[in-house]
């Protein structure tokens, strides 16, 4: 197996804020004078690596490092679970003055977005959800997780053995993801240091611990909420049925773009078909009619995503 490259590589610096207790760090990117678009990444990932899709966007991109993870300072224990998450997330577009946003939120991000816009519907003015997490999951092992947050070998294993190595646990994180799709290049620039460390290692941990507990506790969504679903249906690090199964209970009117051959990591491995979804999403928000609920798999998305696979 390829490893990252053992030659430290430095995270991109953004503006680092403070909101009340904490220090948010953010990357932004896209027109600064666009539509804003909040991006929230996934569990052991950092906004450097949620932001590479959209870098380009004709919106304004805020991509804050989630509490505990890159260079933002982490929540109390209580509060990072997903509900913790969400008021966390309202604090810091209060302090960027940010009235209404859109959100793209990957995997188990796509929870804290939910549990905001299920409490603030006119802060939240649409949902593009990229393989999300959100459904609450029958326990999994987690053998190493577990073992590097147990009491007495916890910190041993966390600063002695994922600390060491953080490229190689980042690598072996990543391939798992994008699997069955070939790793893309560009994630191999992520800085691993800064994304598996002891502290993001702890975060993660506590972040999974709450997320059933937090998830039953969300109410149904507004019913004229824009919600897009992206999903890869060879997804191995969750099930696409079972996740959208259940958000087809809490809200009337998805609209789910399914992905044959595609994995955990569609925003990478066919970053067009998201950016897409993007633009769809803040063109709903403008129509008064609810859609249906519907399955994109049309003859032209599945020829665009061959194409793009076939490049990489």
């Amino acid at each position: 197996m390829r490893l990252m490259s053992v030659k430290p590589v430095q995270p991109t610096f953004g503006t680092t804020i403070h909101v009340e207790d904490q220090d948010v760090h953010i990357l932004d990117g896209g027109n600064s004078h666009g539509i804003p678009v909040v991006l929230l990444h996934g569990c052991g990932s950092l906004a450097q690596e949620i932001l590479l899709p959209y870098d380009n966007s004709d919106f304004r991109i805020i991509a804050p490092d989630r509490p505990g993870y890159g260079l933002s300072t982490p929540s109390a224990p209580a509060e990072r679970g997903p509900e913790g998450q969400s008021f966390w997330l309202e604090r810091l577009l209060a302090s960027l003055d940010l009235p209404e946003v859109r959100i793209v939120a990957h995997s188990i991000g796509s929870a804290a977005a939910l549990h905001l816009a299920a409490r603030r519907p006119g802060l939240v003015r649409g949902l593009l959800l990229i393989s999300p997490c959100c459904a609450p999951v029958p326990s999994k092992p987690l053998i190493v997780l577990r073992s590097a947050v147990a009491p007495v070998v916890g910190p041993l294993i966390r600063q002695h053995v994922v600390g060491r190595w953080p490229a190689f646990f980042l690598d072996r994180g990543l391939r798992s993801s994008s699997f069955p799709n070939p790793l893309p290049s560009h994630l191999l620039d992520l800085p691993a240091a800064h994304v598996v460390n002891p502290i993001t290692i702890r975060t993660m941990a506590d972040e999974l611990r709450a997320f059933n507990r937090d998830m039953k506790r969300l109410p149904d969504l507004p019913g004229d909420l824009p919600l897009h679903v992206l999903f890869g249906m060879a997804d191995r690090v969750i099930s696409p049925n079972w996740h959208i199964d259940w958000l087809c209970r809490k809200h009337p009117g998805p609209i789910v773009r399914l992905l044959e051959g595609v994995g955990h990591l569609p925003h990478h491995v066919v970053p067009g078909v998201a950016r897409e979804m993007l633009c769809d999403l803040v063109e709903a928000f403008e129509e008064t009619e609810l859609p249906r609920v519907r399955s994109i798999g049309s003859q032209a998305v599945a020829e665009r995503v061959h194409a793009d696979l076939q490049r990489r």
